[in-house]
């Protein structure tokens, strides 16, 4: 089996189950993220919601066919890979449907390790078409159109918009980006996007979650270590600012970062050095950082528990994302994304969302954001199993309690309290999950639970 790491998204066109499920397995197997649609009319749909790097498209289909779609998908996005799955291996079908704008095609019936080894090849050409072309882009001084950046980054709300605007004029640049936003918002998301879309992107790209490492293993992690350096040290390990010499780090949670990895980070920044921990050398590298909070830092200043240096070397540039309760017309757009993705991963076929569960939906605030709304939806998914429509009974109960404007006649350790019993409900009472979903450390969350009396 295939074992090699694939990023990409994929769109399996394809009306034969068995076919259709064979690349489903196949390829989410390495790391691709696969959606199925059985028709062309499915694909349309799916296709105004979301940006594949790569279609997998039948030439056979009951409403039509794949060889004459090639040329609608070009219009939609001349970059997008196309590879053509045909019963068919005549030489005068392969011709036609590389003149019309395929990359590649495979004869049916496909083996696993071919379609893998095919589709990481076409991704491979894709990127560095992409690439050369922003790259031409920027040397001859001409913008492509913001509305093409942040693919992954699903709405078309006026926040979103904006926020794809703004991130393709950064990436244009070099600086330093500060990406803020409450947890859940897709602050990964954006910081991949602005070096994928930079002249970094053929670079490497390394995130790092600096909530996630124990405080005494942050410097290690960041600037590596000599042998010997401290108990347990036993080689040289090169840290993850060396792995990103020629792209991008990003820094994610930057404002859990401990004051003396602050001030080597600092360092780092200013002048592009830095020593390993134990280390006598100083080491050159040309990282590009982005980093990002959930966190206040103006405040988090002023409590001097983040370096104000620090805090002007970081944001030069700074990117707010919404939170989706600022974003009322994404909603059913994300949750539509979300049914017709977790279909393929959870084996259902749910056609729509009720309009009753709909209005539930858009009523609710979502206050862990995105990632709120995909686990309602995958978990909704989960009881409908046989279903062709997702209704309110499905849904959590939370989402039938107080609105907006009740909220705000409420005390904020009311609400406080609220927003913790929902999203351990959403959790299924799992602490750690819900701490990382409230962006708190397991033990703050203890704290809350005793002082607000949950749990007992």
């Amino acid at each position: 089996m295939h074992q090699k790491e694939i990023q990409g998204r994929i769109l399996v066109i394809e009306d034969e189950p068995m076919l259709a499920q064979l690349a489903v397995d196949s390829l989410a197997s390495t790391g691709l993220v696969v959606s199925t649609t059985g028709s062309l009319e499915e694909a349309r749909t799916w296709l105004k919601a979301s940006t594949p790097d790569l279609i997998l498209l039948d030439i056979g289909l009951p409403d039509g066919s794949g060889l004459e779609f090639i040329s609608e998908l070009r219009d939609m996005d001349e970059f997008v890979s196309i590879v053509l799955l045909t019963a068919h291996s005549g030489i005068d079908v392969v011709v036609e449907a590389m003149q019309r704008g395929a990359d590649n095609f495979l004869a049916k019936p496909v083996e696993a390790d071919l379609l893998v080894a095919t589709i990481e090849q076409t991704l491979q050409r894709h990127r560095t078409l992409r690439s050369h072309w922003a790259s031409t882009q920027r040397r001859s001084g001409r913008a492509s159109t913001p509305a093409e950046a942040l693919p992954l980054l699903i709405g078309r709300s006026e926040p979103i918009t904006r926020v794809r605007s703004l991130a393709f004029d950064v990436a244009e640049t070099d600086a330093s980006v500060m990406i803020l936003g409450e947890t859940g918002t897709g602050k990964d998301i954006v910081a991949r996007g602005i070096h994928e879309m930079s002249s970094r992107a053929s670079g490497p790209f390394v995130d790092i979650n600096c909530a996630s490492i124990p405080e005494q293993m942050v410097e290690s992690e960041l600037f590596g270590h000599e042998s010997g350096a401290f108990t347990g040290a036993t080689t040289r390990k090169p840290g993850l600012l060396e792995a990103a010499s020629g792209g991008t780090l990003f820094l994610d949670e930057i404002a859990e970062l401990g004051t003396l990895a602050q001030s080597k980070l600092l360092k780092a920044i200013e002048n592009q050095t830095f020593r390993r921990l134990g280390g006598l050398r100083e080491i050159s590298v040309d990282v590009r950082f982005i980093v990002a909070t959930h966190r206040d830092l103006v405040a988090e200043t002023a409590a001097e528990r983040f370096r104000e240096d620090l805090y002007f070397r970081v944001s030069v540039f700074q990117l707010r994302l919404p939170p989706l309760r600022e974003r009322d017309d994404d909603v059913l757009l994300l949750a539509r994304h979300f049914l017709a993705q977790l279909n393929l991963e959870l084996r259902r076929s749910i056609e729509r969302i009720s309009s009753r569960a709909e209005r539930l939906l858009q009523h609710h605030d979502w206050p862990g954001n995105v990632r709120e709304l995909r686990n309602v939806i995958e978990g909704a998914m989960i009881p409908a199993r046989g279903e062709r429509c997702l209704l309110p009974r499905h849904l959590p109960s939370y989402l039938g309690r107080p609105s907006r404007q009740e909220l705000a006649a409420r005390s904020l350790d009311e609400v406080e309290a609220e927003h913790i019993r929902r999203v351990l409900e959403l959790t299924n009472e799992n602490l750690a999950k819900t701490a990382r979903i409230l962006g708190i450390s397991r033990s703050t969350m203890y704290e809350k639970l005793k002082r607000h009396r949950i749990r007992e």
